[in-house]
């Protein structure tokens, strides 16, 4: 994964929306599209290492023009800034809000 990467990705009917940030950071979405690639199970989100994946942790997101914030259903909460030169913001707008269609109020947009 790079800066370069698309933000969105389907593959085999799994919806991924992945951004790396300036530190080298990363937050990753996956949402299965059909019930056979797991749509039932909900939205898994992973941070920094796949040992901090986990279904259904995300309790509310926030994305500015310099970076990202989630607040964790634990309580806790990640965040990281951008790179320099940043650009993709508009897709990762259209991602999440693809990611989290069917769930209103968790993602919100203040850029």
């Amino acid at each position: 994964m790079s800066h370069v990467d698309p933000i969105e990705i389907v593959e085999n009917d799994v919806l991924v929306v992945v951004v790396q940030g300036e530190d080298g950071g990363y937050f990753m979405w996956q949402k299965g599209l059909t019930k056979e690639v797991g749509s039932d199970d909900g939205i898994y989100f992973e941070f920094n290492d796949q040992i901090k994946g986990s279904f259904n942790q995300v309790k509310e997101c926030t994305i500015t023009n310099d970076g990202i914030q989630v607040k964790l259903s634990n309580g806790n909460s990640e965040h990281f800034y951008f790179p320099p030169n940043f650009d993709k913001l508009d897709e990762l707008k259209v991602g999440l809000n693809k990611i989290y269609a069917e769930q209103g109020g968790i993602v919100a947009f203040n850029i």
